[in-house]
């Protein structure tokens, strides 16, 4: 046996990226946490500014990233391969497509496509009454735009970048610097560069924290419910430490011992939820309100895509697509280069359409049938569904849905069970892509280090704790947005040096001949 089997080689880590970055997450999380209730009122405003000026710029953008790589797929260039010509893919598609799932939406999608469409019924955009049939048109479609392919584009557009840095141009750099290099040159070596990757870390670190502060809150409501007891701050730090020692195993273990049999796991759990959900829940009016709110959908698109409301200032599009969007976009990154590591051996355009259309029809299955049961409970069956969420909160509203289901005493403890799988999934994704952005190069089949895998895993578990202590997340989401403005020409950047690259390597091919081209400049 080939020594190499026995004692696994790690990418060197860059010190100076991976202390820059630890130090900023202490420094940036730590005191906005402590002075949460002194700056409540400030927080509050620093939000609304942010997302009153910059709303234009985040939807220029994301749609601008949609737009582009649909040139890009259909272009001669999508047909360039992400790899050698004797690379196939390291995955299977399913594997593939699950991983990239999980990790972009982890139990994210479960709870917000249960609470989401009670939102806009009780508040539905564009000054319709709340409650009426119009709303309803909009209480599945939003959720899915939010999710979609919108979302999937901020994500894929770096992981294209990424990949072709990666397996085309053979640079073992994954980190966001190295992919700004087409436009920034040298700069990237730097200080700009170690600062750009620093404010993604960061971003990355906040986005996990915020999606983990909703998500630790349910599992321990619906927990305590479950067990008859009270839910105690020790027993969401039970829930939170339960999580962690999960998705840590699974980082130590690595990709392919860890996250990929988590993430094939994970999703054949999540379609037994579904399919149970879908056969006992109102399964026809599920049906009926999704073709519906698709109709909507496709028709609102363009008009979801750009609404501000500057008139009425009504304040939807800002707390609610502008913030999806900076969330996203502090998330894209780390989405891009864990897309990236696991899409070796794929051409561009497989890449692309996966990334938009498997993981979107996949999120679009939780408005169905999740958002759907909620709708109908609402609006068919009189349940005071939207009082329990306007009272006691989002984790009470999946709680009272889980209750609600036939078989609840199994049925409940499985979905625990699920959630914690998927929250781990996402989490530990982002532990691995965090390591790997904190190394100087990580060749292709070589690992970042477990120790700093851990470290991650566990700077991602401070952040949520922490949340859980103060008892609130609007600094968390404040540092999340804010991370996200610096990133927003980072994303342009990323696209003009993808460009860039493509018309060097392959400018003077004829479409025809591209294959084989592909296949000798790989060589």
């Amino acid at each position: 046996m080939d020594q190499g089997e026995h004692k696994p080689v790690y990418a060197k880590v860059n010190y100076h990226v991976f202390g820059i970055a630890a130090i900023a997450c202490f420094l940036f999380f730590i005191p906005l946490i402590l002075m949460q209730n002194a700056a409540q009122g400030v927080i509050n405003q620093i939000m609304y500014v942010i997302t009153h000026t910059t709303d234009w710029f985040f939807q220029v953008v994301v749609f601008g990233c949609l737009v582009f790589l649909a040139w890009l797929a259909f272009s001669r260039y999508g047909k360039v391969k992400l790899g050698g010509p004797d690379d196939k893919p390291e995955f299977s598609t399913f594997t593939w497509v699950a991983m990239m799932f999980c990790g972009g939406t982890g139990a994210g999608i479960v709870y917000w496509s249960t609470v989401e469409p009670i939102y806009y019924l009780q508040s539905p955009p564009f000054w319709i009454e709340p409650f009426s049939p119009q709303a309803a048109q909009y209480a599945l479609s939003y959720g899915i735009f939010h999710w979609g392919f919108s979302a999937w584009a901020t994500f894929a557009l770096p992981a294209v970048v990424f990949a072709y840095i990666y397996y085309v141009r053979k640079r073992p750099m994954l980190t966001v610097s190295y992919a700004c290099r087409g436009v920034i040159g040298n700069l990237a070596d730097g200080w700009l560069g170690k600062l750009i990757d620093a404010i993604v870390v960061i971003g990355l670190v906040g986005g996990m924290a915020t999606a983990l502060g909703f998500i630790v809150p349910m599992l321990s409501t619906i927990s305590a419910d479950y067990l008859g007891i009270d839910e105690t701050l020790i027993f969401k730090m039970l829930v939170l430490l339960a999580i962690t020692a999960v998705y840590s195993w699974s980082a130590y273990h690595g990709l392919k011992g860890g996250i990929a049999k988590l993430a094939d796991f994970n999703m054949y759990l999540m379609f037994v939820l579904l399919a149970f959900v879908f056969l006992v829940g109102p399964t026809s009016f599920m049906l009926s309100l999704f073709a519906d709110n698709i109709g909507v959908l496709i028709h609102d698109f363009v008009r979801m895509s750009f609404y501000t409301d500057p008139i009425t200032k009504s304040g939807f599009p800002q707390s609610w697509t502008v913030f999806y969007w900076a969330w996203w976009i502090a998330w894209s990154m780390y989405i891009g280069l864990f897309g990236a590591r696991i899409s070796k051996g794929r051409t561009i355009r497989a890449v692309i359409f996966n990334m938009l259309f498997s993981t979107t029809a996949a999120c679009m299955l939780f408005y169905l049938i999740f958002g759907g049961y909620q709708v109908d409970a609402i609006l068919n069956q009189g349940l005071p569904v939207s009082d329990i969420l306007t009272n006691q909160g989002g984790p009470a509203v999946v709680s009272w849905f889980l209750n609600a289901l036939p078989l609840k005493a199994a049925v409940i403890p499985f979905f625990v069970f699920v959630m914690v799988i998927a929250t781990a999934t996402g989490t530990d994704a982002a532990s691995f892509t965090l390591a790997n952005m904190t190394c100087v190069e990580v060749k292709d089949g070589v690992e970042p280090p477990r120790w700093t895998r851990l470290f991650w895993a566990g700077m991602i578990c401070l952040a949520s704790a922490a949340i859980l202590l103060v008892g609130g997340m609007d600094v968390i989401q404040l540092s999340s947005v804010l991370t996200a403005v610096p990133i927003l020409p980072v994303m342009v950047i990323l696209a003009i040096s993808l460009v860039k690259w493509l018309r060097e390597d392959f400018g003077d091919i004829q479409p025809l001949t591209l294959d084989k081209y592909s296949e000798d400049h790989n060589k």
